[in-house]
């Protein structure tokens, strides 16, 4: 069990820092619904985008469906991500406790591209038009404890493009399993996200009319597109509370200190990689720093967090601030309830 411990922990922690193409080929651009692949928690943003080795909180749904076992009562929490040139990301998920071990979730992702001035090569100034792209996915979720330090879970989502006139969509799976090891307060993670068939692209717009002199079809011909994949992601990784927290060896009741490390793979930008650093005080104030390694603009990011209790109601505010290079920064929060 040790041995196979130390090779999870070693492939999470090194393979990030492989190369993720030879520098004259990348994949970018070659799946749809891109918008799957934002952070869409606040915690996670500014812990690099590390997210494997959490689990009980609401973003799990997202991230690892198998996480959503822990949370012991209903949860609720809404996330907003001030994107770029008015591109909006929000999350909103709740889940609740089902029977002795397991839980229920229900998410919705939205990405929404705001208003868009219609422009031609004949009308480069604009024609008046306006438009606008919304994309979103739909989920319901399913975990239970398998042992006491097993999980295991699965979401079912229903994806959508709208551009214009123009619609693309399917059904994708997610699974994964989060691992309680037990030494020094270690949590494994490990999901395969948006497995499901290719999306194209169907409206009006693609519809053009025959007319041919002497010759004229109503019903018109259809323009045909390509096929494009969902973005295709495996995550594996690990969170370590290195003082306080679950860690038994250097315990603590007032500083908990976790490392996380993350290897990602995803079929339209090769390997990437995550590291967080989050320092907690007293259960209520959080500092976080992460970095994004192999990713094309995202670099470090940094976030506060705070947790507050009123009554038996727990109530969760997160920050976060994202260096997206030559695009800026971006912030995103997160607010959640536990009832």
């Amino acid at each position: 069990m040790k041995k196979l411990l130390c090779l999870f922990v070693t492939a999470a922690v090194l393979a990030p820092l492989a190369g993720q193409d030879d520098g004259e080929f990348t994949k970018g651009g070659t799946s749809a619904a891109q918008f799957l692949k934002f952070p869409v928690d606040a915690r996670s943003s500014s812990l690099g985008g590390t997210h494997s080795g959490i689990y009980g909180d609401v973003a799990s749904l997202h991230w690892n469906p198998a996480g959503i076992a822990a949370i012991d009562r209903f949860a609720l929490a809404v996330s907003y991500f001030d994107l770029f040139v008015g591109i909006k990301h929000s999350f909103l998920g709740f889940v609740t406790k089902v029977g002795g071990s397991g839980a229920i979730g229900i998410s919705a992702i939205v990405l929404s591209s705001g208003v868009i001035e219609e422009t031609t090569i004949d009308e480069p100034e604009g024609t008046g038009a306006i438009f606008s792209v919304m994309n979103y996915a739909l989920g319901l979720s399913y975990a239970r404890y398998m042992t006491q330090w097993l999980m295991l879970g699965a979401t079912v989502k229903y994806v959508r493009e709208d551009l214009w006139h123009e619609t693309a969509q399917a059904v994708a799976v997610d699974i994964g399993s989060v691992l309680e090891t037990g030494i020094w307060g270690m949590k494994l993670g490990m999901s395969v996200s948006n497995l499901g068939p290719d999306m194209t692209l169907e409206g009006q717009d693609l519809l053009l009319p025959l007319e041919q002199p002497g010759f004229t079809d109503a019903r018109g011909a259809r323009l045909k597109t390509e096929a494009w994949p969902l973005p295709w992601r495996f995550q594996a990784g690990v969170a370590v509370d290195i003082i306080g927290g679950s860690n038994q060896t250097f315990s603590s009741d007032v500083s908990r200190v976790t490392v996380l490390s993350q290897y990602e793979e995803v079929n339209d930008a090769g390997t990437r990689g995550n590291f967080g650093i989050e320092y907690q005080w007293n259960k209520m104030v959080s500092i976080r720093t992460g970095y994004f390694s192999g990713y094309d603009t995202a670099r470090l990011s940094y976030g506060l967090g705070g947790s507050f209790s009123m009554g038996t109601n727990q109530l969760q505010l997160d920050y976060a601030l994202v260096d997206f290079a030559r695009l800026g920064y971006v912030h995103q929060t997160t607010l959640g309830v536990k009832f």
